[in-house]
């Protein structure tokens, strides 16, 4: 699923996402697997496990993550 960061609280480790279903999912820094900090408004990409987001990934890494560079070589004759 994708969702935007509501909040993080750093004292207990725990945050909000909205879904693009309008539900507020509950995570845990646990499901964090983004290298980059945690800031409210980060578009994400996220499981659903038991109605909390799990293995939680910023989308705009994933995107860079699949990027492909291919060098093609011409020779005209």
């Amino acid at each position: 699923m994708i969702g935007t960061v509501l909040m993080f609280d750093n004292d207990l480790n725990e945050g909000h996402i909205l879904g693009e279903d309008d539900v507020i999912y509950d995570f845990h820094i646990g499901e964090w697997l983004s290298n980059r900090s945690i800031r409210a408004g980060e578009i994400v990409m996220y499981d659903l496990e038991e109605d909390e987001a799990r293995n939680i990934v910023v989308e705009e890494e994933i995107l860079q993550e699949h990027v492909i560079c291919l060098k093609i070589d011409v020779l005209l004759v």
